[in-house]
């Protein structure tokens, strides 16, 4: 356990518009931090008992097979459609994604992480999960590289290889070089790790009229080749935000190797609640894409990346005793976004920090030559600002980062304003004429995907005590178009509904989840979408998205 002191600056004795909450913040605010959950070695261990039952002995008898992720696995990521889904505390079921080289299959190992060896469900899956460390490791070995050669997952990582049997071959796209070679040097390959040939594909000479041997033709950082920590790591913390005596905020906070969804979700949230009432059930990012619109430059032309690959940042303080991925920091935690705009740092997980009143919550991830600000903002006054940044290097073998392209972020926010039934969704559009504050507000009756517009924005209200949340288009968060679509879904909650799924493209695919379901009196999710245009070769200005999300009326 940990607390942190900071001295707050006093806030205006009344609010200053109507809804406005009021804190005096002559008190000092304060965060504890405290471990939930099970460690890595708990981990491990209940996945290798489960691998010597006998059931998954049959199942991978006479195979080459690795395991390539380990997640805990929460009631909404295990319930189907219809299915509440929701249940309080950690998870204690785990899934073990395995791949089996000889037959070409993903196997699906799911159990108790009490009692593995007496509850294990096996199942398969058609969709790859993204390469481990351990698997580009040993593409490069494969590919004639030593051990100590510095190997990357390349952009799209996975080549397709699927058979008419259904059987599919395990292809990771990389580049690799030796640690004393120039960088710009770096070679492409496809690895086979299936059958352990080797193939160059027809993007290795890409970009070369773009770049010089050794430089960028933009702003962008060098690759640092900062420490990155493996997906299925552990580490979640109960969080407390205090003023004074008086509790403000308490969470479950997921660091990013741990986070749920196919692709992972960024820091992800649990168990929110302000002033000891629920106000979010879980908030994260499980859908984040990009486009590139200019023809001939061998990017792309989209990429579904993942959020669940954290990657070194600065946050100078100390880590949490007893909590993994948790580190207090003394200064504000820099990323790539942060100037002086570099890539790297010694710190992996979720940086805390006070800032005055507000609390921040801080990560930075690794997607090929992308780098990802995962961050959520708890202020006294009850306001939650998710922020999610966007940044790149220049990476050896590619200049892609240097070709402007479009980058879509989706945040999943499951409401649950006091209870997780009996909320309903108001839709705020300003008068055509007068002030924008004023306007009408109108029932969202069923599901429906809407499209932001000037002054317009959302509540969630429980409908018993009419207390309420509103959701604030952020000012940056740019225009949807035909790949990055959509602004904002209001969906009912149903299980099993925390990302799109194997989709046929990278696009997202939140739409289908619109199933004419009343949304009136019931558990409801909103998801919003921001869009950014990334242009490496004129870098200022901000490179942050995200919208706001406040109180209003009291919550005393």
């Amino acid at each position: 356990m940990l607390r942190l002191l900071a001295t707050s600056a006093a806030l205006a004795a009344m609010a200053k518009a109507q809804g406005e909450q009021v804190v005096l913040a002559n008190d000092p605010v304060t965060v504890r931090v405290e471990r939930v959950g099970f460690s890595n070695a708990r981990l491990q261990e209940a996945v290798t008992q489960a691998l010597n039952t006998g059931q998954v002995l049959g199942a991978l008898n006479d195979t080459r097979y690795r395991v390539l992720r380990v997640d805990f696995q929460g009631s909404d990521e295990l319930g189907g459609a219809g299915c509440s889904g929701k249940s309080a505390g950690t998870a204690e079921a785990f899934q073990a994604q395995v791949f089996d080289y000889t037959n070409g299959r993903v196997v699906s190992i799911i159990g108790d992480a009490f009692s593995p060896a007496s509850s294990v469900m096996i199942g398969e899956s058609g969709h790859q999960p993204l390469p481990s460390v351990d698997e580009v490791a040993e593409a490069a070995r494969i590919a004639g590289f030593s051990e100590k050669a510095v190997a990357y997952a390349a952009m799209p990582p996975l080549v397709d290889r699927v058979f008419a049997n259904g059987t599919s071959h395990r292809v990771l796209h990389i580049l690799a070089r030796e640690p004393d070679e120039d960088s710009a040097r770096s070679t492409e390959l496809y690895v086979n790790l299936s059958n352990r040939t080797v193939e160059t594909p027809a993007t290795a000479s890409r970009m070369t009229a773009q770049r010089t041997e050794s430089a960028p033709v933009c702003d962008a950082s060098p690759d640092s080749g900062a420490h990155v920590t493996p997906r299925g790591t552990p580490g979640v913390a109960q969080i407390t935000i205090l003023q004074g005596a008086t509790v403000l905020w308490t969470m479950q906070v997921t660091r990013p190797a741990a986070s749920s969804g196919g692709m992972g979700s960024g820091i992800e949230l649990h168990a929110v609640r302000y002033r000891d009432r629920s106000v979010l059930y879980k908030a994260h990012v499980p859908i984040l894409n990009v486009e590139y619109k200019q023809p001939g430059t061998g990017c792309g032309p989209t990429y579904r990346d993942w959020q669940n690959e954290e990657y070194g940042f600065n946050c100078p303080g100390s880590d949490v005793p007893g909590v993994p991925g948790f580190r207090v920091c003394t200064s504000p935690p820099t990323t790539i976004v942060d100037p002086p705009y570099v890539d790297g740092g010694s710190y992996n997980g979720v940086a805390v920090y006070v800032s005055g009143t507000t609390i921040v919550l801080r990560s930075q991830l690794r997607a090929g030559w992308y780098r990802y600000t995962s961050e959520w903002r708890f202020a006294a006054d009850g306001t939650v600002t998710p922020r999610w940044g966007f940044g790149g290097v220049w990476w050896p073998g590619s200049g892609c980062i240097c070709v402007p392209h479009h980058h879509h972020v989706y945040w999943r926010l499951d409401f649950d304003i006091e209870t997780a039934g009996g909320n309903r969704v108001r839709e705020f559009n300003p008068n055509m004429s007068g002030p924008p504050n004023l306007g009408t507000l109108a029932d969202v009756v069923y599901e429906v995907q809407r499209p932001r517009s000037p002054a317009r924005h959302w509540e969630v209200s429980n409908t018993q005590t009419g207390r309420t949340y509103a959701l604030y288009p952020g000012t940056n968060d740019g225009a949807s178009d035909a790949f990055g679509v959509g602004d904002l879904w209001v969906l009912r909650y149903n299980g099993g509904q925390i990302d799109d799924g194997a989709v046929p493209d990278n696009a997202a695919h939140i739409s289908k989840f619109t199933n004419a379901e009343s949304v009136v009196d019931t558990d409801v999710v909103l998801w919003y979408a921001a869009h950014f245009l990334h242009d490496e070769q004129h870098p200022h200005g901000s490179h942050i998205v995200g919208p706001t999300i406040k109180p209003l009326g009291t919550w005393q």
